[in-house]
């Protein structure tokens, strides 16, 4: 018999469409989404950290393709009396889900769903003692009513349909539902405890799910006393959201008759845009161009228009009128949208109509304050490219949940108009807290005069955290931490961001509504030959014919593919060196580490090259 799984339920509620391709086994962007699998590994840590806590617990039998069975041997542990469980597997009628952790006593059990997310204890403390809502509502209340926060609700709706099915197979007894979540306001006394993780990936399934495996290879006891998740009670909110949860789970298992799941079409609307069945697999099937017919070939335009899912008419969202007409070309949108009524417009706005404009004219756009921002920056310039990690699981002692670890920079300095670019990094190699010398060999290089350049404020916030953690932890000596301070400080000036100078005044046809670093390089990459001389001048490397990221090769070791793509891509290849199976081989550590250096190096190459069109685009501006 078909059942509605916990994860069908969630997929079918954000859109019942997604429970037919679900059960179809249609490709999927999240089977090859690097930041998920990177999330996944995190979760995974944090489950098996919250099992610790429990040392009289069992581990149920969990194979999601035999789940009848794996309810048996759940139904007969729960018949036999008290007890624990993980992953205990509840099946009523077509209803069925996996409970992280089950616990009974009497007619009492516990449901504790475990979720990487953070939460501040002091926080929920503080609240508590004042009377306030829990930290699942919002502090202020409206009409009357604290609401239920986006961020917990849909935790919150998993863990009512968790309740509703046991409620079916144990009928009186007393639920008590909760989350068992990250604590930030905690640090860890246990060093390298990342590295105390094994994690491998299963092999593929019927249903191309490759499952994590994670084994811990520590000391338990020392983990159960270094406890930093905390335990937040969730009955009120359970019970505000499970008559609707009971009315959607019926429902929803409807469609899964014995026949096969049954297809209901959604309405087409902006949050399609974000489909995770956008994929097209070898076989053809692609979810998105079956739901959108002819509408959506070639892809809706709107959804390519800067922040355009934030317009609103009278309440409405225009996107989605747009869609039930059938309109779905820039041609459709009414630059009357895009103002105020007093025809002012703000920032986001104002870059739709630039957009709006030269999308449809096909010609750049460069705003009469870029030319005389490029050149009024003091020299030297610094361009700079941080890597970073935060991760729910810490990797030295005394570190919070989710705290900033620095363990790359590269900077590439122009020392004066008409110089060529030099290029420098740091690369933190040892199993040990890096922030302070990464701080330290920065400050080096670019001290306190000239400009440095970053894209997007995250390396100033960067530096404005490890300025923190310095003091905190009594690393590097006092200037170091009033550098890092002063650095973090926007109000300082110092750091310039070329990614607001991007989005205020600069835009080109092929960047659409984006204005990352590589869409806007590979944009004048296109558009100007001249750059492609300049990579090779600058980087000693051929300039790749259509993409200068391209010049990111990957490393066949092994019979295995070592590669670094992305901001992701470093965390997980820093990790791997590090902490993973490449940290006895040395091989494979000085591999990932010429990737991660070739990463990072191309993207503060890839500033200087879009500062070299600015300056070039703007010549005549004087």
């Amino acid at each position: 018999m078909p059942t509605l799984s916990k994860s069908d339920f969630k997929a079918a509620r954000e859109c019942p469409t997604k429970l037919y391709y679900r059960e179809h086994g249609y490709p999927t962007t999240l089977e090859e989404d690097p930041y998920l699998q990177l999330l996944a590994q995190g979760g995974y840590m944090v489950e098996m950290l919250a099992k610790l806590r429990y040392p009289d617990g069992v581990a149920l039998p969990s194979d999601h393709r035999r789940t009848r069975e794996n309810w048996e041997a759940t139904r007969a542990a729960i018949m036999a009396g008290d007890g624990t469980w993980f992953e205990a597997t509840l099946l009523a009628g077509r209803l069925a889900a996996r409970v992280d952790i089950l616990r009974r006593r009497g007619d009492v059990f516990e449901l504790i769903e475990v979720k990487s997310s953070a939460m501040d204890s002091h926080e929920v403390a503080d609240r508590a003692e004042k009377g306030a809502p829990t930290a699942f509502r919002s502090a202020r209340a409206t009409r009357g009513r604290h609401e239920i926060l986006g961020r917990w609700e849909p935790y919150l709706a998993d863990l009512a349909y968790q309740v509703l099915v046991l409620s079916r197979l144990v009928p009186g007894a007393t639920i008590r539902p909760s989350l068992l979540v990250v604590d930030t306001a905690k640090r860890t006394t246990i060093d390298r405890l990342w590295a105390q993780f094994e994690i491998q990936r299963g092999e593929p399934d019927g249903t191309g799910r490759r499952p994590f495996t994670v084994a811990f290879t520590g000391d338990p006891v020392a983990v159960r006393a270094d406890d930093f998740l905390t335990h937040l009670p969730a009955d009120d909110e359970v019970t505000e959201l499970l008559p609707a949860i009971i009315e959607q789970a019926d429902a929803l298992a409807e469609l899964l008759p014995e026949t096969g799941p049954v297809r209901v079409q959604r309405p087409l609307d902006w949050a399609c845009g974000a489909c995770e069945y956008s994929r097209t697999g070898a076989d053809g099937r692609n979810g998105f161009a079956e739901c959108w017919g002819p509408l959506g070939e070639p892809r809706p335009e709107i959804f390519d228009l800067f922040h355009f899912g934030q317009v609103k008419v009278e309440g409405e969202r225009v996107a989605d009128q747009l869609i039930a007409a059938g309109r779905v070309r820039l041609e459709d949108v009414n630059p009357d949208w895009l103002v105020r009524r007093d025809g002012t417009a703000g920032a986001i706005n104002r870059r739709q109509l630039v957009q709006l404009r030269h999308q449809r004219s096909g010609q750049p756009w460069i705003a009469d304050t870029l030319g005389p921002a490029v050149r009024g920056w003091p020299y030297p310039l610094y361009f700079i490219d941080f890597e970073t990690s935060a991760l729910a699981v810490p990797y030295h002692a005394g570190m919070a949940p989710y705290e900033t670890v620095a363990f790359q920079w590269s900077c590439h300095t122009i020392e004066a108009p008409g110089a060529a670019p030099v290029h420098r990094e740091w690369l933190n190699l040892e199993d040990a807290y890096p922030s302070a010398e990464f701080a330290r060999t920065l400050r080096a290089i670019i001290g306190d005069g000239g400009t440095p350049l970053m894209w997007s404020a995250h390396e100033r916030t960067v530096l404005r955290k490890i300025g923190e953690q310095l003091a905190r932890y009594g690393h590097g000596d006092a200037s170091l931490v009033e550098w890092c301070v002063r650095m973090g400080d926007k109000a300082s000036g110092r750091l310039v961001d070329m990614h607001a100078l991007c989005r205020d005044a600069f835009f080109h046809p092929a960047m659409k509504g984006k204005t990352s670093i590589k869409r806007v390089l590979d944009a004048v990459w296109r558009a100007d030959p001249v750059l492609h001389e300049r990579f090779t001048a600058w980087s000693g490397h051929a300039a790749p014919a259509d993409d200068p990221y391209g010049a990111l090769a990957p490393v066949e070791l092994d019979g295995s593919r070592l590669e670094v793509a992305d901001g992701t891509g470093a965390v997980t290849a820093y990790q791997e060196m590090l902490y993973g199976a490449s940290r006895d081989d040395a091989a494979r550590r000085e591999a990932w580490g010429r990737l991660l250096r070739a990463y990072c190096r191309l993207d503060t190459l890839a500033m200087v090259l879009v500062w070299d069109h600015w300056l070039r685009m703007t010549a005549d501006a004087g």
